[in-house]
């Protein structure tokens, strides 16, 4: 039986007394974390319960007329507005570029894994995105080529992480600060067929005469991309800057938002329409249901990526285009204004827009608000910020989706959370960490015997809901997906766990014990890879991480 089939055929309700027989605490790590001074990780550090409201996180870079970073503003310097009201503000910090701190991937022990984030302190994370699926030759080898080039003089980031996007999301380097490192891992990189060209100049130019090819399949496989990608980077705290080197943006994650300037050089009052829009509308065999849906799943990625503090930095790999390709630029624009990144266009020195982006945005000032308004219509609501400094200049992400924090999943809902959490189990899927957890691995000392993980759940990174009847309600799943040397599934097995604990409980556990959630799976003798995953059905959020082990 597939892991899919069981998430919706297995349903036991356990009654938890949270006595994890001395393993409730593996380490201290998991509790480190809420520690930080972080606005997102002193949001974990507290219980999230599900109440008619949801925290509004807002990261505003401040530059001067120099494009210096202005670091001496305070809380009263600022007005922030929802739909044009001012709101009061929660929380204020100022985020300052410095080095991160790597922590030990050892300190747990040899049995011990988790999906807790490996930099510590890191004010400002970057990803880049390598987008070969949205290109042609010419775009696929320019983008490659720029970046190599940019890498190769060996500059100092912040953690970076590298991944690229061809048939599908692949990870060739996790988070690190040694460029050299994702110099090898791209030299490594060789992307699948390109489509036909004209010639070979073409294919060797940036300079294409037509734009990159786009369908219905690439649209689909680049939203579940950058959805994966805001599972990955939910539990890091702090900003995330998406650099996004592409030829072609496929999609728009703000189609009711219009700008009279969203397509250069095209005059005032032209409209902005995105390409997955105009694909849809001309499209006789798309019914309007499944329209419906393509809008609702990218206004969805746009919420979790706005929600995980990403701002989507889009570079045009094609260059200085002899095509005026308004779309696709208004796309990149309207992309970057609404997420507090920048946009980079007709230029042909894409290391400088590789080198701005990545320098962009790591110093900033994180603030947090309480909407006012409590109807939640899952309309998108723009936000403001305004400064009293004369001449400062602010980006920010400039509205969210007001989605119902207390909606109760449909069957759609749950049978979607089933395939992103089998899909995020896979062995090729970058780490995801929106649930953070420590896992101890029970290795089998004969044979016959199964493979046990006991998980250790960090409880600030859980969504509790309070009801009625006064208790606090949590539902979780853990899995283990065992791959064999080859990398073919060999088995999966999933734990569901329902707890309704009182107050004394409740509040013990959040004082120093994890919540607990155990499963075995019996396998043959051999070395297996595994992968470790929990999901919290409350809030949706997702968190996995990989181990091995060696059955005798």
């Amino acid at each position: 039986m597939s892991w899919y089939s069981r998430w919706r055929t297995i349903v036991p309700s356990v009654a938890l007394l949270l006595t994890l027989a001395g393993y409730s605490r593996l380490n201290g790590a998991a509790d480190q974390q809420s520690s930080s001074t972080s606005p997102q990780a002193s949001s974990q550090s507290t219980p999230v319960l599900r109440a008619n409201t949801r925290l509004v996180v807002v990261d505003v870079v401040a530059i001067d007329s120099k494009g210096d970073p202005v670091p001496d503003l305070t809380a009263d310097d600022f007005t922030l507005l929802e739909d044009g009201k001012p709101q009061k503000i929660s929380g204020f910090s100022f985020q300052r570029a410095s080095a991160a701190t790597l922590q030990p991937s050892a300190a747990h022990g040899s049995n011990v894994f988790t999906n807790t984030p490996q930099y510590k302190d890191a004010t400002c994370l970057n990803v880049i995105l390598l987008d070969t699926l949205n290109a042609d030759l010419g775009g696929k080898v320019s983008a490659k080529e720029h970046l190599l080039k940019y890498l190769s003089t060996q500059p100092a980031i912040q953690p970076t992480a590298l991944f690229t996007l061809d048939t599908k999301l692949s990870l060739l380097s996790d988070f690190t600060t040694d460029s050299k490192m994702l110099q090898a891992a791209l030299e490594e990189f060789k992307p699948q067929a390109a489509n036909k060209v004209q010639d070979v100049y073409t294919a060797a130019s940036p300079f294409a005469m037509r734009g990159a090819p786009t369908n219905e399949r690439n649209q689909e496989t680049t939203v579940n991309a950058l959805e994966v990608l805001a599972r990955a980077l939910s539990g890091y705290p702090g900003r995330k800057n998406l650099i996004w080197l592409s030829q072609a943006f496929p999609i728009n994650f703000f189609p009711e938002i219009v700008h009279d300037d969203a397509m250069p050089h095209s005059g005032k009052g032209v409209p902005f329409q995105s390409p997955f829009a105009a694909g849809i509308a001309g499209n006789p065999n798309y019914k309007s249901s499944e329209a419906g849906d393509f809008m609702a799943a990218v206004m969805k990625v746009a919420n979790q990526l706005m929600n995980a503090q990403v701002a989507v930095y889009p570079i045009d790999a094609a260059g200085l285009s002899k095509e005026q390709r308004f779309s696709s630029i208004g796309t990149m624009q309207v992309m970057a204004e609404q997420t507090g990144g920048r946009v980079f266009y007709n230029s042909n020195d894409l290391e400088l827009g590789i080198r701005s982006s990545i320098n962009d945005g790591a110093t900033y000032y994180t603030m947090t608000y309480y909407p006012d308004n409590k109807t939640w219509d899952g309309k998108f609501r723009t936000i403001a910020v305004k400064s009293a400094r004369a001449g400062a200049t602010l980006r920010y992400r400039q509205g969210y989706y007001a989605i119902n924090p207390d909606l109760a999943p449909t069957k759609k809902d749950t049978d979607k959370l089933a395939r992103d959490f089998s899909q995020a189990l896979g062995l090729e899927s970058p780490m995801s960490t929106g649930v953070i957890f420590l896992a101890g691995v029970e290795r089998p000392s004969a044979s016959a015997q199964p493979v046990v993980v006991n998980f250790a759940i960090d409880p600030h990174t859980l969504a509790f809901s309070h009801k009625e009847d006064g208790l606090q309600h949590i539902m979780v799943s853990c899995a283990v997906a065992a791959f064999s040397e080859k990398g073919s599934l060999v088995k999966e097995e999933i734990s569901n766990v329902t707890a309704a604990m009182k107050a004394d409980e409740f509040e013990k556990m959040m004082k120093g014990q994890q919540f607990p959630c155990k499963r075995s799976i019996d396998l043959k003798p051999g070395s297996y890879n595994l992968t470790l995953g929990v999901v919290d059905r409350n809030s949706r959020l997702i968190g996995t991480t990989t181990a091995w082990v060696k059955v005798p």
